[in-house]
């Protein structure tokens, strides 16, 4: 790994001859890699930035987008919000990066709620160090992302003689409107960055099949054993639930599975990852540089925050509108009841449930589907006390824990045991 501190007395951010803007009080900054920053170029207005094939809509198409930054709101727009569970920040940032764009500028208005949410996190964490994959056989997207505050998104806008409200307004109304190079707006992002190689360690156990054909087919479940450390306060985040919930599950079910009086026909890996609240690290690192051939991995399942909300229920993705959904979460699905669990496609409680697809990227299934490799992803839900002290052992609910260790165990050994392999369900 290498970890990466930006010296933020070397930011600068200016644009159409203003003076330089600052650093967390008037932008933040995600995506620094190890490399100090040097970039300058023209920006292009791409309306909300929704590349999505699924639907048809290429809000990037046409554009001149190599060499530039690329400007685009936050969110999709109205009467597109089917496409929240599938088009995100992440998604924008790759459909950039595949045209060779310098930077992608996150735009929001005064009222986006859920914008400045984002831009307070950012703000919080701009001291500290970021973590990126060193070594020459990875190559993870690269792709400053800008988070402007409402007040810089008019000044940028204003530069070019346009205004942030009507373009938000407009193009809200017609998404499908052309986007536009914001003239006499050149752009200039640089700052020095200090260096630092460190090493993470990721666990593998093997359990190995018997079956002459099927023994060297692998099924994977995958769980993350690393959080976020300590806060600026000093308070320990205990991580009970996110993940020691989940990393708990794939020892219950490895030892299980290993005590079994007969063999499995498939062989099962047990992975416990290091690096996915840095940015699924440990996960991408490893198929990458996989201990066991990746064409041999038939299946990963994933299991992250099972230990909160309600008693009963395990949310999972991909659902059957999502372009993953597979026979492994019909599996899953069908396995459910047998362990007292309802499988359901939302998790959370409150203001806190939301679809499990929603959270598809955030874990680090989506590695392992990257590669092709059909996934199932375990997730309770988010609760008041995600990312914060309050995560602690008292709070778990260990008969669920129970429960979706049985249901994981049971998943694998379905997989294991089948004459076939899972496969993709979705048209």
């Amino acid at each position: 790994l290498h970890r990466s501190q930006l010296d933020l007395d070397s930011l600068e951010l200016s644009f159409g001859g203003s003076e330089p803007w600052a650093p967390i009080d008037d932008y933040t900054l995600r995506g620094l890699g190890a490399e100090p920053l040097e970039l300058h170029g023209e920006v292009v207005f791409a309306g909300h930035g929704v590349v999505d094939s699924e639907s048809g809509l290429d809000q990037l198409a046409g554009l001149p987008i190599e060499g530039r930054f690329v400007a685009v709101f936050t969110g999709v727009p109205p009467g597109f919000e089917g496409l929240d569970e599938r088009v995100h920040s992440g998604t924008k940032r790759d459909a950039v990066a595949e045209r060779g764009g310098l930077g992608l500028i996150l735009l929001s208005g005064a009222d986006d709620t859920q914008a400045a949410r984002t831009r307070g996190w950012l703000r919080r964490s701009a001291t500290h160090a970021r973590l990126v994959l060193g070594g020459a056989a990875t190559s993870p997207t690269s792709l400053v992302r800008v988070y402007p505050e409402p007040r810089l998104s008019q000044a940028l806008f204003a530069a070019s003689g346009l205004d942030l409200d009507t373009e938000l307004s407009e193009r809200s109304e017609a998404p499908m409107t052309p986007g536009l190079v914001l003239e006499g707006v050149d752009l200039t992002l640089r700052g020095t960055v200090a260096v630092e190689e460190l090493w993470a360690q990721n666990v593998a156990g093997l359990l190995p099949g018997d079956d002459p054909e099927l023994g060297d087919e692998v099924v994977v479940v995958s769980a993350h054993m690393d959080h976020v450390g300590v806060n600026a306060e000093g308070a320990v985040h205990n991580g009970a639930d996110d993940n020691a919930s989940g990393t708990a599950t794939l020892l219950a079910v490895a030892e299980t599975l290993a005590d079994r009086a007969e063999p499995l026909r498939r062989s099962v890996l047990f992975l416990a990852v290091s690096g996915e609240e840095k940015g699924l690290l440990g996960s991408e690192w490893w198929v990458n540089n996989p201990t066991l051939p990746i064409d041999s991995v038939i299946a990963d399942i994933n299991v992250d925050m099972v230990g909160r909300n309600d008693p009963d229920s395990v949310g999972v993705t991909p659902s059957p509108e999502h372009a993953d959904y597979n026979t492994l979460v019909a599996l899953a699905v069908a396995a459910g009841p047998g362990v007292g669990l309802s499988v359901s496609w939302s998790a959370g409680e409150g203001g806190y449930r939301r679809r499990v697809d929603s959270y598809y990227s955030r874990s680090d299934h989506a590695n392992f589907a990257e590669k092709g490799i059909p996934v199932v992803f375990f997730f309770a839900g988010e609760h008041e006390d995600y990312h914060q002290p309050g995560d602690t052992l008292d709070k778990i609910d260990f008969d669920k824990i129970a429960k979706v260790s049985e249901l994981v165990e049971t998943l694998v050994a379905l997989v294991a045991e089948a004459d076939e392999r899972p496969s993709r369900l979705a048209d």
